[in-house]
């Protein structure tokens, strides 16, 4: 079988709710139109934290605008192409800006497929760089590809970018689908090895990955606490 087209959740419907651990440095930006004011008040949180009010205003002032316009820009675009949020790196680790980020949508998909039968299609689509997983109970597809970009000019790098896809099934809203879109670049071979590493770094988050809004159950230990820990 084919996957079945799928359609965005009207804005107003509510989502599924989850909780991811997150390493440090790194934040959840939502990216629908009715969290606006959240999203606002979450970049000037980066940007007075990366950019501190002790520099001299005349020549701090202008960076603070390209950081709020570049993040403001990143999930908006994010946000017109159906996500719900958009996970970022805004710490250096060691002095270097981790090349990654993971983008948080849902999607319905019509039919009478069950579950199981989607997964199958995903991972029979995707082929060998495919794998069926189960994440908190939720059936679901681990899918790996990897795009060159090609340079350009001698003024931009030829990049890979690799992306790993988990499509979760909403285990009590039927129809409804959780997609979690990680991506990493690699400017050359000696990238590699970072690379993989987060993709690691990536895989290790999805094992913490808990629901919290499952009717009739109530949060389990390591959901709550790492609700406890993102609303610091």
């Amino acid at each position: 079988m084919s996957v079945p087209e799928p359609n965005r959740p009207e804005q107003d419907e509510p989502q599924a709710s989850f909780v991811i651990a997150l390493p440090p440095g790194w934040v959840r930006l939502p990216a629908r139109p009715a969290a606006e004011r959240q999203l606002r008040s979450a970049i000037e949180e980066i940007v007075a934290e990366t950019i501190p009010a002790s520099l001299p205003r005349g020549s701090a002032e202008p960076w603070r605008g390209e950081l709020r316009k570049r993040l403001t820009h990143a999930v908006v675009d994010a946000g017109d192409a159906g996500a719900s949020a958009v996970y970022l790196p805004v710490r250096a680790v060691n002095g270097v800006v981790v090349p990654a980020s993971f983008i948080e949508s849902e999607i319905d998909l019509d039919g009478e497929d069950s579950p199981e039968s989607v997964i199958a299609a995903i991972v029979g689509d995707a082929g060998w760089a495919a794998s069926r997983r189960t994440v908190d109970g939720a059936v679901a597809a681990r899918t790996d590809r990897s795009e060159r970009r090609v340079q350009i000019d001698g003024d931009w790098p030829e990049v890979t970018t690799r992306q790993i896809v988990y499509t979760i099934g909403v285990p009590h809203r039927e129809g409804r689908w959780l997609v979690l879109s990680f991506s990493v670049v690699a400017h050359d071979a000696a990238d590699g090895a970072l690379c993989d590493a987060l993709v690691y770094l990536f895989d290790a988050l999805m094992t913490t990955f808990r629901w919290s809004d499952v009717p009739g159950e109530d949060p389990s230990a390591l959901a709550t606490r790492l609700h406890e820990i993102q609303s610091r």
